[in-house]
């Protein structure tokens, strides 16, 4: 069976294998890590009193935390590429 080249594809994963080339080394991974603390992914979108909260602010922290999202997804996905390319090359 002939399977034709999808270039979106080829493209998403060389994305992929750019970001964990960054962010697999100690440095890259302390940055994200300092990243995502200075925009304080780990906090709740909603903050604020009890039924009071800044709709631009949830809006903000909302979008900063699936920018990270994004990140680590796309390097989980590298990552298994990665071992299934291994495993084809050795197997």
């Amino acid at each position: 069976m002939i399977y034709r080249r999808n270039p979106q594809l080829e493209q998403a994963r060389e994305e992929r294998q750019r970001l964990l080339a960054l962010f697999s080394t100690p440095h890259g991974m302390q940055v994200l890590s300092d990243l995502e603390r200075r925009f304080e992914t780990h906090l709740p979108v909603f903050q604020g009193k009890a039924g009071s909260y800044d709709p631009l602010d949830a809006m903000r922290r909302d979008a900063h935390r699936e920018i990270f999202l994004v990140i680590r997804h796309q390097l989980e996905l590298a990552r298994q590429e990665a071992t299934q390319t291994q495993q084809e090359q050795d197997g």
